[in-house]
């Protein structure tokens, strides 16, 4: 079976020759760490620096080396593409204030994080933020499709491609949850879906540009929850969230594609209702939300991408990766139906032998009939 095969065959529920494997999304360093030498691919800081110092087109000729190859070295099956920035936004590099903290036109402070080696928003001027008079056109130029053509060319006959829509505006931020849209959501829920519902419609145009280059699935997401549950109730997502999400799986469904959906935190209460919106496969399955329980009450109507813990492949063992992966392959590969993956992504700092860890044990152990002889201890007691 080539990758793409296999990823096929999971989203159809029916076993491949072994579980497929591929990530919503991978930070530079376990990617560096794998082909020994410094990449842009969620390159961060170093991604933004290079752009700021006008070199736009090595940027983004690397990004598709990166992940080509890395793809190809590690024996992934599914790979993400995306839009690149156009060849003609300018990067006005901001004013340096302090060493890891700069100011755009508008006034807005950037700031690195250590933690997380990004940059930022730290403080927002209140004039938005700086655009350098450029506004993206209507529609998607060429430029914007480099990565992706490159990409399926290399790759697209043999590995399953997946867009993850969004156009790039340069450093910016997302507001996410705050109080007020709590307030807003409260008190004017029909306001609430009626955005929710507009913005639904703008994926048409995300996915147009590249539905003829040979990508294979589209990703697409939102976040609805903490891992305590979700941000409001299921009867408030029925009646603000669920109709957009479904307008958009049909959508991706329209242009023929497989919806895979990202969503962070626990979503158990609500996953009834994001799956009767049409989504294929749910990514970003947190522990708490017990990988072999979806299982059994969606297996045969949802593909499962997730199983190890994005805290454990970050933080944790070799050893301990390695048992959580066997956990999930014992738990939620019977059948078909199982993308193996971390949790929500493989973030910086990530050792790169945990990532070959859970790889080489879904290689190894994934195969199918799923034969895993010995009881695998639960590696999330806590959260059962």
């Amino acid at each position: 079976m080539t990758p793409k095969d296999r990823v096929l065959a999971a989203l159809r529920h029916e076993p491949p020759d072994r579980v497929p494997h591929g990530e919503f999304a991978t930070d530079y360093s376990v990617i560096a760490a794998a082909l020994g030498r410094q990449v842009y691919w969620r390159g961060k800081r170093r991604y933004y620096e290079a752009l700021w110092d006008g070199r736009r087109d090595e940027v983004v000729a690397a990004l598709g080396r990166d992940i080509v190859d890395f793809t190809l070295t590690m024996g992934i099956d599914m790979v993400p593409v995306n839009a690149v920035p156009h060849r003609d936004m300018p990067f006005l590099r901001p004013e340096q204030v302090a060493p890891d903290m700069w100011r755009d036109a508008n006034g807005n402070l950037l700031k690195y994080s250590a933690d997380t080696e990004d940059i930022g928003i730290h403080s927002l001027s209140g004039k938005g933020m700086a655009g350098n008079g450029f506004c993206l056109p209507e529609t998607y130029d060429e430029s914007e499709l480099e990565l992706a053509r490159y990409v399926t060319r290399c790759l697209g006959k043999t590995h399953f491609v997946f867009l993850r829509p969004g156009r790039f505006h340069g450093l910016g931020y997302s507001s996410g949850w705050s109080a007020d849209m709590f307030i807003e959501v409260a008190e004017q829920p029909e306001r609430v879906a009626a955005r929710e519902r507009e913005g639904a419609e703008g994926l048409t145009k995300a996915i147009e540009p590249f539905a003829d280059l040979g990508i294979d699935g589209v990703a697409i997401g939102s976040d609805y929850g903490y891992n305590s549950g979700p941000f409001v109730s299921p009867a408030t997502f029925a009646r603000v969230y669920a109709p957009a999400m479904k307008r958009q799986c049909d959508i991706v469904h329209g242009f023929g594609f497989p919806c895979l959906f990202h969503s962070c935190g626990n979503n158990r209460a609500i996953l009834d209702q994001m799956v009767a919106a049409g989504m294929d496969a749910y990514q970003a399955i947190q522990p708490v939300e017990r990988i072999e329980q979806i299982k059994e009450l969606f297996g045969n109507r949802l593909t499962l991408w997730g199983g190890v813990s994005t805290d454990t492949l970050a933080r944790g063992t070799v050893d301990q990766v390695r048992e959580q992966t066997l956990y999930a392959l014992q738990q939620a590969a019977g059948g078909g139906g199982l993308i193996l993956s971390s949790s929500h992504s493989i973030l910086v700092r990530t050792p790169l032998a945990n990532y070959q860890a859970m790889v080489e044990t879904c290689h190894e152990c994934g195969r199918y009939p799923i034969d895993i002889p010995q009881p695998i201890a639960d590696p999330y007691p806590g959260s059962a």
